[in-house]
């Protein structure tokens, strides 16, 4: 079944993948020798992952493949050369490509996971690796508790919502499904506590939210409030302990939280101590 196209660049694994979901035995890529060398490597590269994907699922067989020619009788030829049938999926999927590519992809992986034929696999433990450095935008993130101090810069700058904070207490999350593996996150994160695994995870827990650091929250030493994490904030008092602004009775104010600290600087009038006892914190 043909479908034209204004540049065979214009679409990549959301449709190819969707095509193998609605039941597509094979998908083919027509290059008549026009297109830049770029588009070619790029598109052989996505061919590559979405072949990745699909073996690791248990689809057999060449179901993505790049053709290149120019000649109508050689394209012929080559269509009617006999191939080995891949594995199909037991079901053919019944949603519609949408607008957003990503959202398409989702839709096709998901159903193309749902009915794969290694139904064997443990689905909520086990990943299809991708290769770094192929343009695969999916995977996970993983943070050295060791070196996070859940500034959550990583939060701020991812762009698309896979990562996560929380409100109520010091937490990073983070939802596999919308990760793109743009790698920003490495980039923002100060401590350079973050690497990418590009990866497929099986399973539901794809898309649910995850844990990846949790800290205890740091409590104002006059106020009881919790602001910051235990780890930031010894950090701090590390790194400023020899600083002359901070000498002496001013060390104090860095265990405060701004209104506590603002106060103390103005002589602390109208404010009662604090009945928080300041064990909540190690120090």
């Amino acid at each position: 079944m043909p479908v034209a196209l204004w540049h065979i660049a214009s679409v990549g694994l959301e449709l190819w993948l969707a095509a193998a979901a609605w039941g597509a035995a094979e998908i083919l890529v027509l290059s008549t020798g026009g297109e830049a060398p770029a588009y070619l490597d790029a598109l052989r590269a996505q061919l590559a992952l979405g072949q990745t994907l699909l073996h690791g699922m248990g689809y057999t067989g060449t179901r993505l493949a790049l053709v290149q020619t120019a000649d109508a009788t050689e394209l012929d030829a080559l269509l009617a050369t006999p191939r080995p049938a891949g594995a199909a999926p037991t079901a053919a999927a019944g949603f519609a490509a949408l607008a957003q590519k990503r959202a398409t992809l989702d839709l096709a992986l998901d159903h193309l996971l749902r009915h794969a034929p290694l139904q064997t696999v443990a689905r909520g433990e086990a990943a299809i690796a991708l290769p770094h450095g192929a343009g695969a935008a999916l995977g996970a993130i993983h943070v050295d508790p060791a070196r996070c101090t859940l500034c959550l810069s990583c939060v701020g700058a991812c762009p698309a919502g896979a990562l996560l904070d929380n409100p109520q207490t010091p937490q990073l999350r983070f939802v596999e499904k919308n990760c793109v593996q743009c790698g920003l996150c490495v980039k923002t994160c100060p401590e350079d506590a973050i690497r990418l695994e590009p990866r497929l995870q099986w399973g539901p827990q794809r898309s649910e939210p995850r844990t990846l650091r949790q800290a205890q929250p740091w409590r104002c030493v006059r106020c009881g409030k919790p602001f910051g994490t235990v780890q930031a904030i010894e950090q701090m008092l590390v790194k400023l302990a020899g600083h002359p602004a901070f000498a002496g009775a001013a060390a104090e104010r860095l265990k405060m939280c701004g209104d506590c600290r603002v106060i103390d600087m103005h002589g602390g009038a109208g404010t009662a101590p604090s009945s928080v006892p300041t064990s909540h914190n190690p120090r």
